[in-house]
């Protein structure tokens, strides 16, 4: 029975070791100066080479053949070290010999010299779980070892390594494995192996290893037996529960669109798949990101994707998209607390489709477009239909004369994002021959995008003139749709105010309870 391709296919030189070049470049410039330390510590995550970089260590400092930095991985402590019998290096697996008295055995050897080796290597791995009287044991010889003995340590969290055992140690972080480097490496060993395999399918490998080669590989040996000896993209997202991007994009239109109907055939198809909800959020994020990127800039994006994300783009603006990430990356943390994934999917689609972004921040929630679908005419269908051009005219029907129009006009018909803001910054100047010319405020003169000025002329269109054009100068404004609501907003609350100092209620509790009205925390009704 062969070995899983993580144990196979384990690094035994430095020159096997992939994406981590600055760990090994500082590692192997010491060992050919001859400047080696007495003590190491690995951090980084799962998977990442920690313990096998400290059995090359042991290996270089006790090679019998070492060329350069690189042991020879043939000579008998090369090959006693890769098959865990060289008595000289000792391996201590700190998660079950956490207590203080397995420590002192273990330092008691340190006293002796090596067996067969130049060195004692001492390597203890997940060096975190160590009880803290095990490290009070160890700073001593730790910090004043003697000559032949080095110690080599590995966590996946050092925050838990007390501040003096850090201190005494170099300290060495790996870095998550970039996926190319995973694909790369995946490709190379099927290769060797001689196993089939589609470069789709390593792809989607290569992202769920989570920066960890041996996850990867691990996700490897899995798809060989899914795909009965072949690595196929179909297998792979069997395995996986990964969906097409198809399918994320149009989700994403659904929540954009809010269309409650696909979203219900949606999920359903997602279950009757098998796929995982968390990964098909996962997804969704992702997606999110890649969009508010191409809003900005189309480098690096594949050729056939750019339509698709032109068409999703185009239906929103830079705001929305940072809300439905923002929804996405919450929901992602809440999914266990829902009763199952798909009721927990669900009501983060839902939460997409209910909240559009407001111009300070906040979200507020949408009204519901289902309401409308509820209310019935008396007129046949086939009348509702019909558009004359008189009707057509009739919607035209906004016109703008003064500022006050133009205020009246971006509350009623402005409503969310960057073009709101425009608007909202914006005070009314003239409305002649089909040229509707505003003055922005100076302090907001980012707002003058080509995309944000094409989204209020396009309302422009729909509401006043068909042929009408946008003129924006920046000035100095004074009465701006904003400032007129601040200043109503100021009047309410004002009123408010007042309106409480003057209940009852709290009058009573002021003077009874020696109570004080927080200003700060009252908010005007609508």
């Amino acid at each position: 029975m062969s070995l899983a391709l993580a144990r196979k296919w384990r690094p035994k030189t430095f020159s096997e070791l992939v994406g981590q070049d600055h760990v090994v470049r500082a590692l192997t410039n010491a060992l050919e100066q001859g400047r080696v330390h007495h003590a190491w510590l690995f951090t980084g995550t799962r998977g990442v080479g920690k313990t096998t970089l400290a059995r090359i260590i042991a290996k270089a400092l006790n090679c019998n053949a070492l060329n350069k930095a690189d042991p020879c991985g043939v000579c008998d402590s090369c090959l006693s070290i890769d098959q865990g019998r060289f008595v000289d290096v000792i391996e201590l697996d700190a998660a079950s010999n956490t207590q203080v008295d397995n420590m002192r055995d273990l330092l008691e050897t340190a006293a002796y010299k090596p067996t067969v080796g130049d060195y004692k290597i001492f390597i203890i791995d997940e060096v975190h779980m160590l009880s803290r009287s095990a490290f009070n044991a160890m700073l001593k010889t730790l910090e004043e070892p003697p000559e032949h003995v080095k110690f080599i340590l590995a966590t996946t969290d050092p925050q838990k390594v007390p501040i003096t055992v850090l201190s005494r140690c170099l300290q060495f972080n790996l870095k998550p494995i970039p996926v190319p480097i995973i694909e790369d490496q995946m490709k190379k060993i099927l290769g060797d192996e001689g196993i089939e395999f589609e470069s789709r399918g390593i792809e989607l490998l290569s992202r769920y290893a989570r920066g960890s080669l041996r996850d990867g590989l691990s996700l490897l040996d899995q798809s060989i037996a899914q795909g009965n000896g072949k690595v196929e993209e179909e297998s792979v997202k069997s395995m996986l529960g990964v969906v097409d991007e198809s399918l994320v994009q149009e989700l994403v239109e659904i929540a954009l669109n809010q269309d409650a109907d696909q979203l219900t055939q949606k999920i359903g198809e997602i279950e009757r798949m098998g796929a995982s909800f968390s990964f098909v959020l996962d997804e969704m994020a992702s997606l999110l990101q890649r969009l508010s990127l191409f809003s900005l800039t189309t480098q690096g994006l594949d050729e056939r994707l750019i339509e698709g994300y032109r068409q999703l783009v185009d239906q929103t603006d830079d705001e929305h998209l940072q809300l439905l990430y923002q929804i996405a990356t919450v929901g992602k943390r809440d999914l266990p607390l829902a009763p199952d994934d798909k009721v927990g999917f669900t009501m983060i689609l839902l939460r997409m489709m209910a909240f559009l972004p407001a111009r300070d921040g906040e979200a507020q929630p949408q009204k519901k477009k289902a309401v409308a679908k509820m209310v019935s005419t008396s007129k046949p269908p086939s009348q509702q239909r019909i558009k004359t051009e008189a009707d057509k005219k009739s919607q035209l029907s906004v016109d703008l004369k003064t500022n006050a129009d133009w205020k009246a006009f971006v509350s009623e018909k402005v409503s969310s994002g960057m073009a709101k803001m425009l608007a909202e910054n914006s005070e009314f100047e003239s409305f002649g021959n089909g040229v509707l010319k505003l003055s922005l405020d100076g302090d907001q003169k980012h707002l003058l995008e080509d995309r944000y000025q094409g989204k209020l002329q396009e309302l422009l269109r729909e509401h006043i003139d068909a042929k009408c054009r946008l003129e924006i100068k920046v000035g100095t404004v004074s009465d701006t749709p904003l400032a007129t609501e601040e200043v109503e907003i100021k009047k309410r609350l004002d009123q408010a105010t007042r309106d409480l100092e003057e209940d009852p209620f709290v009058k009573s509790l002021k003077d009874d309870l020696g109570g004080t009205l927080v200003s700060n925390s009252i908010r005007p009704t609508k």
